[in-house]
């Protein structure tokens, strides 16, 4: 599996950059103007995220198999392993589980602006040079119109991850943008095998893995999330320290953590919690199904306790934002959690992972 040059990491919300990775040559994708940044934008303004245009996904894959651009990494990721029937969670007045019923942060979706835009590629889209710090660092198939993520502010993260035509593999980027030509810049880059784990070989997210592991992606909260979920949290609620799958944290961790979450934490709700007694609504169902099964994994900080989706789904969420709201303070900590037993030991509390479907005609 390709690995990744340690450069610089990417950051939320909030303002200050950290290190992201720097990756291996490949082929990879991108092409869209990039506007002139604007000024800062602060307040309730910042707050009213333009809604992504409507993009369709790529042609489902064959029953009974799965798409790698759509649903990727191994069946055996911790991105897609289910909880183990001996998953054991903290009490929820555990340090860790406690520092999720926080009533000083909001809790918020990210997906029209601070998210992880992806576009898959194909033979016919153009082919852009990459810039990293000026040299050309390899040629992409990127589609027209790709763009990175909102907002197009000073402090933007510029997220933008483009699959390459073979669906094998995500090229991921940070701080893109475009240069005269047509071609993009980036201050760092990574590729992940989708076939692969998705952890441990590099990434421009704090976590040292890859951008797009836990996305909610589109026609998921409708179909239903059979992954873990990517979460972000406060700075002052993380811990110094990252455990498994992390392999990294924020350049400013020592700084700037203060709590007792370290990067990498899974994160779980109790089994017998029920839709019903939190009147939830269908997409607040599905994500509590998701992380009852799944869970999520600390990635990241953030202003508020975060989850993703990607920028496409935004008109998807309906009632997900107040749901999330419900269920974040009730989630614990599982602290079992290991490589050799992935969510907690005994049998899954869910199905694996479909196969992958066959790679798309070229």
């Amino acid at each position: 599996m390709p690995g990744a040059d340690l450069l610089s990491r990417s950051r939320r919300p909030l303002p200050g950059i950290g290190t992201a990775a720097r990756g291996c040559p490949g082929t990879l994708l991108f092409t869209a103007v990039l506007l002139f940044m604007p000024p800062l934008v602060t307040g309730a303004a910042a707050k009213k995220a333009k809604v992504a245009p409507p993009r369709l996904p790529p042609p489902g894959p064959p029953p009974g198999t799965r798409s790698p651009a759509l649903w990727p990494f191994a069946a055996t990721s911790p991105w897609n392993t289910p909880l183990g029937a001996g998953a054991q969670l903290e009490p929820a007045a555990g340090r860790c589980s406690q520092a999720f019923a926080d009533s000083a942060a909001g809790s918020d979706i990210n997906a029209a602006e601070w998210s992880h835009p992806i576009y898959v590629a194909s033979p016919s889209d153009p082919v852009v040079r990459l810039y990293l710090y000026g040299e050309v660092k390899l040629m992409l198939h990127v589609p027209r119109d790709a763009a990175p993520a909102l907002p197009r502010t000073r402090d933007t993260d510029g997220h933008l991850h483009i699959i390459d035509p073979t669906h094998r593999f995500v090229d991921e980027l940070y701080h893109a943008r475009r240069r005269a030509g047509g071609h993009l810049q980036a201050d760092a880059y990574s590729r992940n095998d989708l076939h692969g784990d998705g952890v441990g070989q590099g990434g421009v997210r704090a976590y040292g893995g890859s951008a797009i592991g836990g996305l909610i992606r589109i026609g998921e909260l409708a179909a239903g999330v059979r992954h873990a979920l990517a979460l972000a949290l406060p700075r002052r609620v993380q811990r110094l320290g990252p455990v498994w799958p992390a392999t990294a944290e924020d350049d400013f961790a020592a700084k700037e953590y203060h709590g007792s979450v370290p990067l990498g934490q899974l994160v779980a709700l109790p089994r017998d919690l029920e839709a019903g007694s939190l009147n939830l609504g269908p997409a607040g169902q599905v994500l509590l199904r998701a992380l009852q099964d799944y869970g999520a994994y600390d990635v990241d900080s953030a202003g508020d306790f975060s989850l993703y989706a990607e920028p496409a789904a935004e008109r998807e969420l309906g009632s997900a934002r107040d749901d999330w709201a419900k269920l974040r303070p009730l989630l614990r900590c599982v602290t079992n959690n290991r490589p050799n037993a992935i969510g907690g030991p005994g049998s899954r509390v869910a199905p694996p992972a479909l196969p992958f479907a066959p790679p798309p005609d070229r």
